[in-house]
């Protein structure tokens, strides 16, 4: 293998090719674009990537940052709008209720079960540890008032824990505010080419209380998303139709000049009628019907919601910062998938072809507590340490159905019925130490130590579990305990106020554990954590006055004992399988011009080279250099904003975006137990302008996907392990958009 050096400087000269060709493109996008004043600057964004509040551009490390203004912009509601103008971010749909996401490649693909990207809404992370708690998946969370989204590439073990292998989201909502009253209201109509209408209305009020001490913000979305897929054969229209319920109430209270409280509680429920989903022929990716049309004699129902309460407490010590953070949620889904391209080729020739839906109800209460303290800045040595603790029980029920019978039974007997309950905890504590050697020069050390026990039950029978005895109970009972450290290692060199370079190797882990098991035994009954290195070289700069922006990295991640999905007897389990390798570019712009009217570019883009660097057998991988799933090799996206003065009292903005996702796969190339599917590169181009009043009132237009490209997001292979002819359902893109957005804000 080659040394560390060798492949850096491998990636440099990758990155000038590539640089020569996207520059020119000016391939960003809105996440720096708005203007920070009157005088035509870059608006300075801080963040909490390092559990510190610091400018964006002093974080040594590829972190995006959208406002919720840019956020305004893009009209992106949830995780889907924004996320092509993230370098290095790509995802799996799995319908209006979750996606599964990745990051700089870190994936295995559609059939994953355990996720490998850390979500947080504010501090606390969200969503399940374990596969039984399908944690995959993650809930597409509203973006309505919300301060920021931070995204955070690569390994963050350190301070954000186990599953951040790709990296971490945070969802940063807006504070309460106690020193002024505001409201805001908003309307939606719009309409899907291929679809239906859609719409929302949308509120927050923001009430101080006590003074200047106490404040109460409130917010809540009332959204529906059209669906754009026709089931024809079994008259369904509107599939992937997402009707989207959910507010959040937060009381902030600076109790003394060194003591606040913010107490938070959210709730959003996502309910789904089937999915956005064309069939396609496995070979060649021609539509099986019409471009938009599916073929499920099952109906796929879901609904996904998630309950999340928080208290955030940071007392300033002088000497250092104490925060506390406790928060308790609920998770939970509910989903109806169509099997029947999976059971029948396995069973048709003993039971007659049936249609099989799989109904699988999930839900998991989880409590985490974290404690750390950090040092004031002082630019000499600045430390933090801290503690974290997480307990989560998941309850998962799975039904395998007939549903050609009334009781869901085969010949009398339930084909499959279990009750899965698991338990999860986890203890960690954490440091890291920064080192000023001079005021030019530091070095962040940091490391993580985390124990995770873990208890998976089993209590199911049907004919797949004891064919001689459907009605007989099966027990299985399974418990692990895992110990893993992490570590973190990050120079900055500033060469001057507008230029900072960096380093950085970093390591993460995802956890592993028992497996779901059949009595009559398939697969292995547990399986071992995944972990990863991530060495990245990389510059952030500044010119012209804070006008332009550019930054750019280069990273190299080695990944071991993959945890993989393998299809056992028609059941899923995780399986550790071979080692990969990912080397890729990451770039982000912005330029704002001074002048009046005033324009600002920016822009994104991305390399990705994801390959398995070994033989996996479980997948049916006999060679090296398979590529992985899901993540293309090159993506970009850019973004013009022209600002103008109609008349006076009036401003408005036009904005047009354009972003290109390369050619991807849906499994493996050469693999019959994960078959490959080819996702062709498309296009999308957006548009949108605005005109405000100085009283608060404001009209949005916008008309998204311009041209109505057709692109394949993401597609699942599952059903052609069995039956290599089988179609292959893609998801597709959101067609043609127009809608307008009527709102009313007062207040600052």
């Amino acid at each position: 293998m080659r040394s560390k050096k060798a492949a850096m400087l491998n990636m440099a000269a990758l990155s000038i090719v590539l640089g020569s060709g996207i520059a020119g493109a000016q391939a960003i996008p809105a996440t720096n674009a708005s203007t920070g004043a009157d005088d035509g600057t870059l608006e300075t964004i801080v963040v909490t990537a390092t559990k510190r509040s610091e400018s964006q551009q002093n974080v040594a490390s590829q972190v995006t940052a959208l406002s919720g203004a840019a956020l305004e912009d893009l009209h992106a509601t949830d995780f889907t709008g924004f996320a092509p103008f993230v370098p290095g971010l790509s995802f799996q749909s799995a319908g209006p209720t979750g996606d599964l996401i990745a990051i700089r490649g870190i994936t295995t693909g559609g059939a994953q079960l355990s996720g490998a990207v850390g979500m947080y809404v504010d501090e606390v992370p969200v969503g399940a540890s374990s596969s039984f708690g399908l944690a995959f998946q993650t809930l597409p969370t509203s973006t309505f008032d919300l301060a920021r989204v931070e995204v955070l590439n690569g390994p963050q073990g350190t301070v954000y824990g186990s599953n951040a292998l790709g990296g971490t989201i945070k969802y940063v909502t807006a504070a309460p505010d106690p020193k002024a009253f505001s409201a805001k209201v908003e309307a939606e109509g719009a309409d899907t080419a291929h679809g239906t209408t859609g719409g929302g209305v949308r509120a927050l009020l923001n009430v101080p209380l006590l003074g200047d001490r106490v404040a109460l913000r409130i917010d809540g979305v009332d959204q529906t998303d059209s669906g754009y897929a026709t089931d024809p054969f079994n008259h369904r229209s509107n599939q992937g139709k997402g009707h989207t319920l959910g507010g959040r109430v937060s009381l902030l209270a600076q109790m003394t000049p060194d003591l606040d409280l913010r107490l938070s509680a959210s709730a959003q429920k996502i309910e789904a009628t089937g999915f956005a989903v064309s069939l396609r022929d496995p070979v060649t990716g021609a539509p099986t019907y019409g471009p938009y049309d599916q073929n499920f004699t099952v109906a796929q129902p879901s609904d996904a919601s998630l309950h999340l309460y928080s208290a955030v407490l940071n007392w300033n010590l002088h000497v250092a910062t104490l925060t506390a953070v406790s928060a308790y949620q609920e998770n939970s889904g509910d989903y109806l998938d169509d099997v029947s391209g999976v059971y029948n080729p396995l069973l048709a020739s003993v039971f007659g072809v049936q249609p099989y839906g799989l109904y699988v109800n999930t839900s998991t209460s989880k409590f985490t507590q974290e404690i750390r303290l950090a040092s004031q800045s002082n630019k000499s040595f600045e430390w933090l340490v801290g503690g974290f603790y997480s307990n989560e029980r998941t309850h998962e029920f799975v039904d395998l159905l007939d549903t050609s019978t009334p009781a869901g039974t085969l010949f009398g007997f339930a084909p499959f019925y279990g009750v899965l309950p698991s338990t999860y905890s986890e203890f960690a504590g954490f440091a890291d130490g920064t080192v000023y050697f001079t005021p030019k020069l530091d070095l962040t050390v940091g490391m993580r130590y985390s124990q995770n026990r873990q208890r998976y039950q089993q209590d199911a029978y049907g004919l797949f579990v004891v064919p001689t005895n459907p009605t007989q109970v099966t027990h299985e009972d399974a418990r692990s305990t895992q110990n893993v450290t992490t570590f973190l290692f990050n120079p900055r060199y500033h060469v001057s106020d507008e230029l900072m370079v960096y380093g950085k190797a970093a390591s993460g882990y995802r956890p592993g554990g028992p497996n779901f098991v059949l009595a009559l035994g398939h697969g292995s009954p547990t399986f071992d954590a995944d972990r990863l290195w991530n060495y990245e070289l990389g510059e952030k700069a500044r010119f012209f006055g804070d006008r332009a922006s550019l930054d750019f990295d280069l990273y190299d991640i080695e990944w071991k004992k993959i945890q993989l999905t393998v299809n056992n007897g028609g059941i899923n389990q995780l399986e550790n399988g071979g080692d990969a390798r990912i080397q890729g570019a990451e770039l982000a712009f912005a330029f704002a011009f001074r002048s009046s009217p005033s324009v600002t570019l920016s822009g994104t883009a991305a390399y990705t080279d994801a390959r398995l660097t070994t033989t996996v057998p479980g997948l049916g991988i006999s060679y090296t250099g398979a590529r992985l799933p899901l993540s293309p090799k090159t993506s970009f996206a850019v973004s013009a904003k022209y600002h103008f003065t109609a008349w006076t009292g009036y401003d408005g903005d036009v904005l047009i975006s354009d972003y290109f996702v390369g050619g991807r796969t849906a499994g493996y190339a050469g693999s019959l137990l994960s078959p490959e599917y080819d996702l062709p590169s498309y296009n999308t181009v957006d548009l949108s302008a605005i005109l405000r009043s100085s009283h608060g009132f404001e009209v949005d237009a916008y008309l998204k996907n311009v041209f109505d490209q057709r692109g394949q997001v993401s597609a699942t292979t599952l059903a052609n392990e069995y039956n290599p002819s089988a179609p292959v359902p893609v998801t597709l893109s959101r067609p043609r958009t127009i809608g307008v957005v009527l709102k009313y804000s007062f207040g600052p």
